[in-house]
């Protein structure tokens, strides 16, 4: 053979078809285990009724694995009349605190084989819960995790026939919410400001209607009224202009805070944003905290100080409570409390009076 037929040749090999690996079966496993396809079939799909001595049942979970085993979904939801998915309705994805929710979520739910449809809801005026029953009805999925819910009459009705938990929100009923310590969030914001001297404060936050933003509300002004603090709650859009705006209404109070926290980061750079344009410097005059923590917070022109929530942990415990709706368990409301730690940077300062 010539040099250049040599040539040919290995070029020919080198661009062969790949290799592609035959798709496991429950055939296979039984085979490698030494069990009836039966067998592999219970125990791979959970069922209740199985009866396999603990060895064979580890064993098979390994050939399993080994194998790269992936069962058949339409097959799987077919048998256990389930979908194997969820809806995850959210407010606008601008704020990233959503992401790491979203990502606690994704994670957990995968761990238990099921996948998440994200659905944004983009408007400042979100559909009532009971718009999206229809996902469970059609069999789109198996239930819903609902972040977008008001604090309105509209959305006072839920989702009374389809599996549902409201995260990060209160709904109409007791059982089906899976929400945050924001009281615990104002009170890490309270004791850091006062431990400096900051006796008036403020806060500014998206529409009363959003649950979070009411508890919130009700936690800084029973605190305050039992500390005796002066405080100023200012209710705007949860966007950069809505907090430039309550930021210039705030620097226009005759008594005004030199403490103020923030709900979200696309409003607290509407603050920073005003606070600046009005000579107000930060800590030096005004201290400022975010309600939402983000790495973008240390490398701000003044890293701004935070109140780090739960959020990862709050997706999974959503997921968690949602399958077992899903299941037909124990309806529970659950309060997701760690961790949460305030994250002290150079945005808060001694109250200006006293360092007159």
């Amino acid at each position: 053979m010539t040099s250049r037929d040599d040539d040919e040749q290995d070029s020919s090999q080198r661009h062969a078809a790949p290799v592609h690996r035959r798709v496991s079966r429950l055939i296979d496993i039984a085979e490698a285990v030494g069990v009836h396809t039966s067998t592999v079939s219970r125990v791979l799909n959970g069922d209740p009724a199985q009866s396999v001595r603990p060895e064979i049942y580890q064993r098979i979970l390994a050939v399993a694995r080994q194998q790269g085993y992936r069962p058949n979904a339409l097959a799987r939801a077919l048998k256990q009349r389930r979908v194997g998915a969820f809806a995850f309705v959210i407010p606008l994805l601008r704020n990233p605190i959503w992401v790491r929710l979203q990502r606690g979520a994704l994670q957990r739910a995968a761990e238990l084989g099921y996948v998440v449809m994200i659905m944004e809801e983009p408007d400042d005026d979100p559909r009532p819960p009971d718009a999206y029953r229809y996902l469970v009805e059609e069999s789109r999925a198996d239930g819903l995790l609902i972040a977008t819910s008001l604090r309105v009459k509209e959305h006072a009705d839920g989702v009374s026939l389809a599996p549902h938990v409201y995260v990060n929100r209160r709904g109409p009923r007791r059982g089906n919410d899976v929400i945050m310590d924001e009281a615990g969030a104002v009170r890490l914001f309270v004791d850091h400001v006062t431990k400096l001297g900051h006796r008036n404060l403020a806060i500014i936050d998206g529409p009363a209607a959003v649950d979070t933003v009411h508890r919130r509300a009700i936690a800084a002004r029973r605190l305050c009224a039992r500390r005796d603090l002066g405080l100023t709650v200012l209710h705007t859009a949860a966007t950069e202009d809505g907090g430039w705006d309550a930021a210039a209404q705030m620097l226009r109070l005759a008594l005004r805070p030199t403490a103020c926290a923030v709900g979200s980061l696309n409003q607290l750079f509407g603050v920073l944003a005003a606070l600046r344009q009005a000579d107000v410097p930060v800590p030096g005059a005004m201290s400022v905290v975010s309600f939402d923590d983000d790495e973008c917070l240390a490398y701000l022109e003044v890293p701004v100080t935070s109140v780090a929530m739960p959020l990862a942990e709050l997706g999974s415990a959503a997921v968690d409570a949602l399958v077992s709706r899903v299941d037909g368990g124990e309806q529970r409301d659950v309060l997701v409390r760690a961790p949460m730690i305030l994250v002290p940077r150079e945005s808060v300062g001694p109250c200006p009076t006293l360092l007159a």
